[in-house]
Formats: structure tokens, sequence, C-alpha cells
């Protein structure tokens, strides 16, 4: 999963988990805090009252020659206020939850409760809230909340995402830039724009390790160049004694066998030798793109030259190849060597009667040629390994698999194709090129 992706995913999960303790313990919040503003409301009210009975008497609400007693209800029975005149003087001054009938209904209230005296004679006070009432409140209170809780959310969520990307956005082009190469001579250092020194010391360290990388590549190529040239000569040398000592018509028979193994050898080391010459020589571009291959043509023309080395192995080697397409700027010498080498490799390490297929089929507005075999296959931790001409593999007769499929991969590269190797033990193996003119 991706760092951006990892970000916002914490911060939503962060969120939700404050949302759902919010939830857990907003009712009894809102709960409480309604109660205290109900109560605050009913104490205002009871000031307001005495307010009143201060400065207009208590003639107001209890008429002389009444029974001493004052009550008011509003039309829904939400709110009532109620004044009764009490015989012995009682200190009250409560607010508690109380039921009350009402018209023969049961209605609870929240009451405030609280006792006076006004000329020498003691009332009792009672202001109430239905509640129902406050219960209606509260489920207000706690749906605008909640709309209010989730807008916050999506709200922060959005711009968790927006500032992550900001903030992140040079960790992206440093990964974009390391995609895009394909080689260590392909890459360019670059500085990038940002306040983040993490960042900074990150691209700098990018940079200066492909550089010494870089270097290093370059010392290896210009070596293994040297280095094959210098051995050149005096194998050739070698080969031209040796040659010259196996027409000599008195050289015992033993000692011809003995010659005739060194010549195999020296032979097999001027391959190895022409094989690092010539992926040098890629490597540093020293051949040309100028040509327009077929596909198709070239397929054709592999399959026609080495035809009879899978006969002589009884192998069989069979073409399907859909429609015709052309890559431009193409060297027809390294493709011809780069698909005559799997086909070889395809050859030399088939089964008896196995077979051979070179398929090709337009992708989008590109071509893939797929060479697959029969044969022996090969185990996936060494796959890693193939193209790497400074590991040797060996087949089961023991022999190494040589440089051929190092070249393969340095002719593809050369040419920008794309190329896939999939293999099963004792099954056989696909190679894939996917050529493309872009």
């Amino acid at each position: 999963m991706r760092l951006q992706s990892k970000l916002t995913l914490f911060s939503a999960v962060s969120k939700i988990v404050v949302v759902l303790l919010l939830i857990a313990v907003l009712p009894p919040l809102i709960h409480r805090v309604a109660l205290v503003n109900t109560d605050k409301r009913l104490n205002e009210k009871k000031d307001n009252v005495l307010d009143i009975i201060s400065n207009q008497g208590i003639g107001n609400f209890i008429a002389e020659g009444s029974e001493g007693a004052y009550g008011s209800y509003n039309l829904l029975k939400e709110e009532f206020i109620s004044i009764e005149q009490i015989q012995e003087p009682v200190v009250i001054d409560t607010v508690e939850n109380s039921l009350r009938k009402v018209e023969e209904e049961i209605v609870e209230y929240r009451v405030l409760s609280l006792t006076f005296e006004v000329d020498g004679n003691y009332y009792l006070l009672e202001i109430g809230r239905s509640i129902d009432t406050i219960q209606e409140s509260i489920e207000t209170m706690q749906q605008y909340a909640l709309y209010f809780l989730v807008a916050v959310i999506l709200l922060t969520v959005f711009i968790d995402l927006a500032f992550s990307k900001i903030l992140l956005q040079p960790l992206i082009v440093i990964v974009k830039r390391l995609k895009r190469i394909g080689h260590p001579s392909t890459f360019t250092p670059k500085t990038i724009n940002t306040t983040t020194s993490d960042f900074l010391y990150l691209n700098n360290a990018i940079n200066d390790m492909m550089g010494q990388i870089q270097d290093a590549f370059l010392k290896e190529k210009e070596f293994i160049g040297n280095v094959s040239h210098e051995l050149l000569t005096p194998i050739s040398i070698l080969q031209s004694r040796m040659e010259n000592l196996l027409t000599d018509p008195e050289m015992p028979e033993h000692l011809l066998v003995k010659l005739v193994d060194n010549q195999k050898t020296l032979h097999r080391l001027k391959s190895i030798i022409q094989a690092l010459l010539l992926i040098s020589r890629i490597e540093n571009e020293q051949y040309l793109k100028n040509e327009e291959v077929s596909i198709t043509a070239l397929a054709n023309e592999v399959a026609e030259e080495i035809a009879d080395r899978a006969e002589a192995k009884n192998v069989k080697l069979t073409l399907d190849l859909r429609d015709d397409w052309t890559l431009a700027q193409a060297n027809y010498s390294l493709l011809f060597t780069m698909l005559f080498n799997v086909v070889s490799n395809g050859i030399k390490y088939n089964k008896p009667h196995g077979t051979i297929t070179i398929a090709g089929v337009p992708k989008g507005k590109g071509y893939e040629l797929c060479v697959t075999d029969t044969g022996i296959g090969i185990a996936n931790e060494h796959i890693a390994n193939i193209f790497n001409r400074f590991k040797r593999l060996h087949g089961p007769d023991n022999e190494s698999h040589g440089l051929g499929l190092p070249i393969v991969q340095t002719v593809a590269r050369f040419h920008n194709i794309k190329l896939t190797v999939n293999s099963t033990v004792d099954s056989g193996t696909t190679f894939c090129f996917k050529f493309s003119n872009n």
C-alpha cells in the first residue's frame, strides 16, 4: 500500500474512532446540558415571578377571598406555574422530576419548588416544564450534533488527503523517476522543489548513489571491452599454431587428441570474449538503429536458419504469426541474434520429441512475440539470474548456459523491448518480447 494511502486510511480510521467515542459520550452529555439549561430557565422564571410579587403584591396571582391557590398551564401542557398558600412554614428550594395529573392525564415534569413569605403568609411556588419537551430538545440537539460531526469528519478527511498529497508530492516525483530508470546510464540527476529536509536528503542521496553506479558501470564496460580486445589476439595466435600442428603428418595420434580438445577450449573462450565484446558495443551504442524490421519476417528467417538444428534434436518448430508489424529504428542483425539465441536455447534444453512455438500477435499499438518450449524449464529462484553475465547457471548436463541470454537482454534494452520470462520446471519456458515504436 502506498504511503499516501496509509496516511489517509490512518486519518480516516482515527476520525471514525473519535466519532464513535463522541456518539457514545454525546447522549449523556447533551442530556446533562439540556437539564442544566432547563433548570436555568426555571430559575429565571422564578426570579420573574418573585419580582412581580415584590413590586405588585401577591394579589396578581391569588385574589382576596380565594382558596389561596393559583395555577396556569399552557395550551400543550408543556409548562405550568402554580402558587398555593401553605399553613406551616417549610423551607423548600429544589429542582427535580415529578409526576403531575393534568386533566386526567399523568405528565412528568421538571419542577422547581420554592417556599416564600409575603405579609406573614407562606406560599409554595412551583414552576415546571414537561420532560417530553426536554427530550425533544435533547433529540434535536443530538441530531444536529451528529450532522455537525459528520460534516467536520468529511471536511477534515478531504483536508488531510489534500495536505498529504501536497506534502508527499516530492516523494511521488522521486518514485516516478526511479520507476523510469531502465538502465543506470539513463538516469539524470535532478533537484526537487520542496522545503522538507528529509525529501531533499533522500533525493541527494539517490543522485549520489546513481552517480556512483553509473561510474561503476562505465568502468566495467571499459574493462570488459579492453580485456576482450587484448585477449582476442593471443587466442587467435594460439588457434593458428594449433591448426598448424594438426596438419603436421608426424604428430602422434595421442597428441592430436589433446590438440583437438585444446582447440575446442580456445574456441569456447573466443566465443565468450566475442559475446562480451558484443554486449559492450551494444551498451556503448556503437550499433546503429537505422532499419525497419518486419517482426514476422524476422521470425520466419530465424526459424529457417535454425530448422536443421531442431530437426537434429528431434524437436518440432512451429510458427503462429498473426498479421505483420514493423519495428522502426532497429538493427536487424542484433534482433536476429536476440531471437536466434532464445530459440537455440529452447532447442538445446528441450525434451526428445518436444516442441517450440514462435507465436506473434498485435497488442494495442505494438506487437508481442513469444517463444514457448516444452523443455526442462527454469526454477523460480534462478529466473532472476538468467540474464546476469557474471553468474553462471548450469543445465542438467552440467554445461553453462553461457552469455546467450545476457546478449538477449542487452539487445532488448537497446531497442526498448519489454522482455518477460515465465517458466515451470519439467514443463517448459516462455520468453515474450513486447515491441513498441513509442
